[in-house]
C-alpha cells in the first residue's frame, strides 16, 4: 500500500477506536507511519481524510450487509431484520461515529452532504436488499427501511438486549396495518 491507502486505513482505525471528534491528525499520521504533511498532500485536511474513511467504512458495511442478507434471499422480513440487527454488533464503532457526528449542533455542510448522499443511496440499496417495492413506491419504502435501520441502531447502541427483533417489527407493522 502507498501513503494514501495507509492514511485511509489508519483513519478508519482511529474512527473505530477514538471516534471522529477525538481523532487528531497526529493520531492518523502516527497510525499510518507517515508524516503529518502526508495528510495535506493526499487529502487536503484531516476532516477530508476522516470523511473519506467514513464513506469507505459505510460502503464496506453496506456490501457486508448485502452479502449477509443475500445468504438467505428467501428469508422473510423478520429474518432479514434480525440479520441487520446482528450486524450492529460487528459494526458498533461505525454506528457510534455516525451518531456522534449527527449529534453535533453545527454539523459542517460537507459532512451534512456526505450523510444526505449516503442516506439517498441507502434508501435505494435497502429496497433492493429487502426484495424490492411496488412500482412508484421505492422512495417511500426505502425511507421506511432507513427509518427502521437508524432507529434500531440507536436503540441497539443504548440497549442491545432491549432492541426489538425482526418478529417484533413484523408484528407491530401488522398491527398498524389492521
Amino acid at each position: 500500500m502507498g501513503n494514501r491507502e495507509d492514511l485511509l486505513t489508519a483513519a478508519k482505525h482511529c474512527l473505530e477506536t477514538k471516534g471522529y471528534t477525538r481523532t487528531t491528525a497526529r493520531d492518523v499520521a502516527g497510525a499510518a507511519g507517515v508524516s503529518l504533511a502526508a495528510i495535506g498532500y493526499h487529502y487536503g485536511t484531516k476532516e477530508a481524510l476522516l470523511q473519506a474513511a467514513l464513506v469507505q467504512a459505510l460502503e464496506e458495511w453496506g456490501e457486508e450487509l448485502g452479502r449477509t442478507l443475500g445468504e438467505s434471499p428467501s428469508g422473510g422480513f423478520a429474518e432479514q431484520w434480525d440479520r441487520v440487527i446482528e450486524s450492529f454488533a460487528a459494526n458498533r464503532a461505525l454506528w457510534s461515529v455516525q451518531f456522534e457526528l449527527l449529534a453535533q449542533r453545527d454539523l459542517p455542510p460537507e459532512v451534512r452532504e456526505l450523510f444526505a448522499g449516503a442516506h439517498r443511496q441507502a434508501r435505494l440499496g435497502l429496497v433492493e436488499l429487502f426484495g424490492g417495492a411496488p412500482p412508484g413506491a421505492q422512495a417511500q419504502v426505502g425511507a421506511l427501511y432507513q427509518a427502521l435501520l437508524g432507529g434500531l441502531a440507536a436503540i441497539w447502541l443504548a440497549d442491545p438486549a432491549g432492541t426489538p427483533t425482526g418478529e417484533d417489527l413484523l408484528s407491530a407493522m401488522r398491527a398498524i396495518v389492521r
